[in-house]
């Protein structure tokens, strides 16, 4: 079956980045999220807002899976904000990824060019922190194998590109297990061959999972 789900790479739901950025006394507070919706991201800028409430700016900036995207200078010179935040994500290849870069003034004006460098640079810094992650095209897949060949699959499902979701023991034991799309017909020979086709594999649907 044609997948219809498309890999890509993004920050991971668990560890976001930040960082610090300091230009002739102006500070640059900048943030890297997941972010699956223009609303996520949106109430995220509001956390920022709320943490620190003394910046002048919260420059914004969102790349979403299904193609979108938006950005906001947030009061300062058009195109010296919003634009250089959004083209760090893309840089980077990152979607459902959002950046804020709240800015402290300083009392000295850094022009557009400057600008421009100092929102670049908080948002690369805060991406770079951030833990990067694929998330991929998975099928479920239910293994029902004899006991015998539980443990022996237990530790090689993960070697051959499965992940284990979880196990039921009854009268045989029913691994639960996530494949990427791409190797999900030959894991489930794979299977087959290694009990003597004593297991059985059943595809379940398409998902798209985080991996490292």
């Amino acid at each position: 079956m044609a997948t219809t789900l498309a890999a890509y790479s993004t920050v991971a739901p668990d560890e976001a980045g930040e960082s610090l950025f300091e230009d002739r006394k102006s500070q640059f507070f900048g943030f890297a999220v997941h972010a699956e919706s223009a609303e996520q991201a949106i109430d995220f800028r509001h956390e920022v807002i709320e943490r620190i409430p003394e910046a002048s700016h919260y420059v914004s900036a969102w790349m979403l899976a299904d193609g979108s995207e938006a950005f906001s200078d947030a009061k300062e010179p058009h195109g010296s904000a919003g634009l250089p935040v959004l083209n760090a994500i893309k840089g980077r290849g990152l979607k459902d990824t959002a950046c804020v870069v709240a800015r402290i003034f300083g009392g000295t004006l850094l022009g557009k060019g400057g600008l421009m460098r100092a929102y670049t640079k908080a948002a690369s810094n805060a991406l770079d922190a951030a833990r990067i992650v694929r998330r991929v095209p998975c099928r479920q897949m239910e293994i029902a194998t004899p006991y015998q060949f539980y443990e022996p699959l237990a530790k090689y499902l993960p070697q051959w590109n499965a992940h284990i979701d979880s196990v039921d023991f009854s009268d045989q034991v029913k691994l639960f297990a996530s494949v990427p799309v791409e190797d999900a017909q030959h894991l489930a020979e794979r299977v087959r061959e290694f009990t003597h086709a004593r297991a059985t594999c059943q595809l379940g649907l398409e998902e798209l999972r985080f991996l490292e």
